[in-house]
């Protein structure tokens, strides 16, 4: 479970940002939360901006980070620099590093975990964990200044004996979680969390090629169905059929009830529609995150679905029957419809304004006040004020006449 993802000096975000997803005080909506021993924690949040104001880069932010976390100790070794993009119109900003750090709750402990870097190198690295609902503070399992590391030998057995192999550009915590190091292993494990963005042309197209891992299982392709069938989609069944050859992918077909109500049209799943294909491959992921009890990120989820569609989805993670284990989803959207006090709270809804140096900034409803220096009341129209700017996050738009070039050049 996510408490908190804290960044700085990642792409348009120049300052100190922070998506925290701990529950303020307020009262509405007391099933959007998840209790966890005296505190509670938000089940999903939207995020909302205009274009280009920054907001994808939230998940693009942790998507870094947890790309980093799995892939430090490989992709170091391929790559002359660390792929960081840091915010770039101002000088000094490209001179100091970028931060990330997470707090979250795994496995009946509480974590903290952070890194700062440049293109260069790996400048600190810090983990600290307690006892989930423990009055105590955090006890250091490791700490990391550029080269020098220091370790807890008893909590982290073992770890000290791979200091030796770690570079400046390689995480210590991707070392030590892949020779299973206790702690370091489940922390790893958390960082496996979904990271899915609709907004990426080639990420969408690649995402609808794979299939799940589940897809030849009768009970999960049943599931499927039903899933599909709950939000209006009419297939009556999957066909999976294996390839000749054993590198080939097999070949997905959804069953379709003919006229005659007796036989079935076997449909190719890539000449379904674009938003049946995304359903298709994203309930596996849904899936996932609601059984395990892990957060999902999406960027652009309302794209190509009905705002019917997105509402349902969000209600699945607000319903106590559905997400037992405490699943969080965390999206980036452009829709209105479900920007109400019916669904969210607010401290649920999030903005990404851009200001005139192009620094972008994260806030929530909860936190922001009005020109008459007041908090959003929880009986305000979220999506009327929105959209009349009373909130920040909209675009500017300025007056544009497309023919005058066209009636210059006739003069």
């Amino acid at each position: 479970m996510l408490i908190q993802f804290n960044f700085k000096n990642f792409k348009s975000f120049k300052d100190d940002s922070s998506l925290d997803m701990t529950a303020t005080s307020i009262t509405e909506h007391s099933y959007n939360l998840i209790c966890s021993g005296d505190e509670k924690y938000i089940k999903t949040a939207a995020i909302y901006g205009a274009n280009a104001s920054g907001k994808s880069s939230v998940i693009q932010a942790f998507k870094f980070m947890q790309t980093w976390v799995i892939l430090s100790f490989k992709k170091s070794a391929e790559n002359k620099d660390i792929p960081i993009k840091r915010f770039a119109f101002d000088s000094e900003a490209l001179k100091e590093p970028a931060e990330f750090e997470v707090f979250f709750k795994f496995n009946n402990n509480e974590y903290q975990y952070g890194f700062s870097l440049d293109n260069k190198k790996i400048i600190e690295e810090w983990l600290y964990f307690k006892k989930d609902n423990s009055k105590h503070k955090y006890i250091t399992l490791f700490e990391r200044s550029k080269s020098d590391i220091e370790c807890d030998s008893k909590l982290l057995k073992g770890a000290e004996n791979f200091i030796p192999m770690v570079g400046d550009k390689t995480l210590f915590l991707s070392i030590i979680s892949n020779a299973k190091i206790p702690y370091a292993k489940d922390i790893f494990e958390w960082f496996l969390a979904p990271v899915i963005d609709y907004g990426n042309i080639k990420f969408e197209s690649a995402l609808t090629q794979l299939l799940s891992p589940n897809i030849e299982d009768e009970s999960y392709q049943k599931e499927l169905v039903n899933f599909l069938n709950a939000i209006d989609i009419n297939i009556d069944g999957i066909i999976v059929e294996k390839p000749e050859n054993e590198n080939d992918r097999p070949k997905i077909y959804t069953k379709h009830l003919m006229k005659d109500k007796k036989n079935y049209y076997k449909m190719p799943i890539t000449e379904e529609s674009s938003g049946t294909q995304k359903m298709f491959t994203l309930f596996y992921y849904l899936q996932n995150s609601l059984e395990m009890g892990v957060p999902i990120f999406i960027d652009e989820l309302d794209a190509k679905l009905h705002p019917l569609l997105l509402r349902y989805i969000i209600t699945m993670f607000h319903d106590e029957n559905i997400n037992k284990n405490g699943s969080q989803l965390i999206y980036v959207t452009h829709d209105n419809y479900t920007l109400t006090k019916d669904i969210f709270r607010r401290d649920q809804i999030w903005f990404v304004e851009k200001d005139s140096d192009s620094v972008s900034h994260l806030y929530s409803l909860a936190e922001y006040k009005c020109d008459d220096d007041k908090k959003v009341r929880k009986d305000a129209s979220y999506s009327k004020d929105y959209l009349l700017g009373k909130y920040g996050s909209v675009p500017v738009l300025r007056g544009y006449d497309m023919w005058r070039m066209q009636d210059n050049e006739i003069k």
